[in-house]
């Protein structure tokens, strides 16, 4: 199923403004805590630096390790999509159904499909199995049902 939507230009604004937004918190955030990390390694003891950024130096090897996770994991998905459906053309249209292939996929025969096609209401029976045993047209069997 392809499912099309139409933006705006006013929702297409919205969304633009919202992203800038959110990138500049970002940057904003991400350079404040770097100045904050900064600070307090000039403040404190003439110590060396990069005890200062050891706490965020596991975070971000965590982020760095989930990261190359996800990136294995989806190189690894695109290799097997290309060697399993090497050659086929996965975006053609299925091709059409026809009358014989329909009547057997459900086991009734061609006067039987001619019936469902051409009436506006049908009763279809089934028997133990599941087959189609019966099929009824008409309105009035549906309304003897319904009551």
């Amino acid at each position: 199923m392809i499912v099309k939507t139409q933006r705006s230009r006013l929702g297409l604004a919205v969304d633009m403004l919202l992203t800038a937004a959110a990138w500049i918190a970002f940057f904003y955030l991400f350079g404040s805590g770097i100045a904050a990390i900064l600070r307090g390694a000039a403040d404190g003891p003439q110590a060396p630096i990069l005890p200062a950024f050891l706490p965020t130096m596991h975070t971000l090897l965590a982020y760095l390790a989930v990261a190359l996770v996800n990136a294995a994991l989806l190189y690894g998905w695109a290799l097997y999509n290309l060697y399993s459906f090497r050659g086929l053309d996965r975006r053609r249209r299925a091709p059409p159904v026809g009358d014989e292939r329909l009547a057997r996929s459900f086991a009734i025969g061609a006067a039987q499909l001619a019936t469902l096609r051409t009436s506006r209401v049908a009763v279809i029976h089934h028997d133990t199995s599941g087959g189609i045993s019966a099929i009824e047209r008409g309105v009035a069997r549906l309304r003897r049902l319904s009551a």
